[in-house]
């Protein structure tokens, strides 16, 4: 049970991290997974929309991503949205269907996907620390106000660092296991 005064930390913290996770599954592993392309911006109807938006996203093979266009007319654009992506794809169309071979990593493609990784881990570890920061100066405000006590501002912080040593570690593990998962062969 979390402390009624960490509940908007929490849920900051929470949504982070939830963000950092969707941050992660768009780093390609070398195998096949919607979450790599669903976020993909493409040019249709005059504005830009997520490859999810225009087309159904499978993967029939663990090397092999298939997406079907819902509107004849955008796949150009799908097609040239993912071609720009920085994910080194390049789509295959027939029709309405576009497949996407995912090749197998290099060497040096896994280096710039762990260098990569290790970016997006400091940003979450800075967004979660910004949440940190901003609590303590809310209770210091509210202190020099007089609405809270001195030890009620001891504890608040005790359990506010508790939290977020708790979240850090969760980052962390979700860090090591892409860099693992970047890792194999």
């Amino acid at each position: 049970m979390v402390d009624p005064n960490l509940t908007e930390a929490n849920q900051k913290i929470q949504d982070a991290i939830e963000y950092f996770k969707g941050e992660l599954s768009a780093i390609r592993a070398g195998r096949a997974n919607p979450s790599l392309v669903e976020n993909i911006p493409v040019d249709a109807y005059g504005s830009k929309m997520k490859l999810m938006e225009v087309g159904t996203i499978s993967s029939p093979q663990p090397t092999l991503l298939t997406i079907q266009v819902w509107d004849a007319s955008l796949v150009n654009a799908v097609s040239k949205a993912i071609m720009e992506s920085s994910l080194g794809l390049t789509p295959a169309t027939e029709g309405q269907l576009i497949r996407l071979p995912i090749p197998p990593l290099t060497q040096e493609r896994r280096e710039e996907f762990i260098k990569l990784v290790h970016k997006k881990l400091e940003d979450a570890r800075i967004e979660i620390r910004q949440i940190r920061q901003d609590c303590r100066k809310e209770w210091d405000r509210a202190q020099d106000e007089g609405e809270i006590s001195q030890d009620e501002l001891v504890r608040r912080e005790k359990l506010l660092q508790e939290l977020v040593d708790k979240k850090m570690e969760e980052v962390e593990q979700l860090g090591n296991k892409k860099e693992e998962e970047l890792l194999q062969v």
